[in-house]
């Protein structure tokens, strides 16, 4: 394998995260920097780089330093925002990055994010708005009164008084997918979920188990869903830092957790999913899993509707499978209408290095971003 290559200085990267690695020699420090930034896990690195040579070890640090101070402010800022949503009776569960961060990693800090996730139950939509506004936040680029059918999820950013931005991201749905609105549904996640004191005394994530399947999605959400890292537009659901979460959910579950990851695997049709997600981060990571629950996904309906949507379906596909699961005319319209036509504000949010060009350019941009050759689902 060619040293200054990704696919070399990822696999580097990999095993640093399993534990203590010698530098090759041959390595080019700003490409490993480079792709650790990428990858998200700077944080994770930071207390392993003893022999790692200045040039790399410097900036990385540094991040890790830059994503502690936002840890700090941002802590303060969420817990504050979700002991305000629980005095307003609103039932929250933090999602993703920041769920994990409190329940699984040493520092909070380590596990990098621009954001935070949270889901709430939609009929507590109005209420969640009203709460994030008196806690400062401010709406970022979604239109609020558009039909929640249609759009399942918004931001919402507040910068503290330092300077720094936290955003936000509200969801009604776990999935921002109309076509899986019935996987993970909040009552029954609720019923399950898991206290996160760390964070807040009021805050609560996913179930362990639920956890390890949500991360699986995910990931296989941007196999072909595109993602952004410092502003850039990636594909691919190879970040190690998502493979990480799952090797750490997967080290954390214990018997009785598999057996429930295994009935939420068979009654939500992921079994695909799932595989894919375990398998990925056992090659990379060296994740440990137990070989009689692989069986028995394996022996699972693997090529479902679900799955397929996921890791296989190309724009185009996802759009259409999304349009049949809106239920209504006018829905129908409202999707296809801002799939078409998005609102000026959107598309300004989307290409900030164009936010102040005629909207025209911004619309043509993304015109030929749609038309580009897009990344080839699994299997394909």
């Amino acid at each position: 394998m060619i040293a200054d290559t990704d696919e070399f200085v990822d696999s580097f990267l990999a095993k640093a995260l399993s534990g203590p690695v010698l530098w090759p020699s041959q390595i080019k420090a700003d490409l490993v920097v480079r792709r650790a930034l990428y990858h998200g896990i700077a944080g994770c690195l930071a207390s392993r780089l003893g022999n790692w040579p200045t040039e790399a070890a410097d900036p990385l640090r540094r991040a890790a330093m830059a994503q502690a101070m936002w840890e700090m402010r941002h802590q303060i800022v969420l817990s504050s925002l979700l002991q305000a949503m629980a005095a307003a009776g609103i039932r929250v569960l933090v999602l993703k990055g920041s769920a994990l961060a409190y329940d699984l990693y040493d520092s909070p800090a380590a596990r990098s994010r621009g954001d935070s996730d949270i889901l709430i139950e939609p009929k507590d939509l109005p209420a969640a708005r009203a709460v994030l506004s008196d806690q400062g936040f401010s709406h970022f680029y979604d239109d609020p009164t558009a039909d929640e059918n249609v759009r399942l999820q918004e931001a919402w950013t507040h910068r503290t008084a330092d300077g720094l931005m936290h955003e936000v991201d509200l969801h009604w749905q776990t999935l921002n997918a109309p076509a899986l609105a019935d996987l993970f549904p909040f009552t029954e996640i609720w019923t399950r979920a898991r206290a996160l004191p760390r964070l807040a005394p009021v805050a609560y994530g996913l179930a362990r188990d639920s956890a390890l399947l949500f991360a699986c999605a995910h990931r296989a959400q941007h196999i072909v869903n595109p993602y952004f890292v410092d502003g850039s537009i990636y594909y691919g659901g190879d970040r190690l830092i998502w493979l990480y979460d799952i090797d750490l959910l997967s080290r954390a579950l214990d018997e009785t957790e598999w057996a429930a990851f295994e009935v939420a695997v068979r009654q939500s049709d992921l079994a695909e999913v799932a595989l894919h997600g375990l398998q990925m981060a056992a090659d990379r990571l060296g994740t440990p899993l137990p070989c009689d629950v692989i069986s028995r996904l394996e022996r699972m309906n693997l090529k479902t509707k679900s799955s397929r949507y996921l890791l296989s379906s190309r724009q185009t596909g996802r759009a259409w499978r999304d349009l049949r699961a809106i239920q209504g005319s006018k829905a129908k319209a409202a999707f296809l209408a801002g799939r078409a036509f998005p609102s000026e504000a959107f598309i300004r949010a989307k290409y900030p290095d164009m936010a102040d060009r005629p909207l025209l350019l911004l619309h043509l941009r993304r015109i030929l971003n749609f038309v580009k050759p897009r990344p080839r689902g699994v299997g394909q």
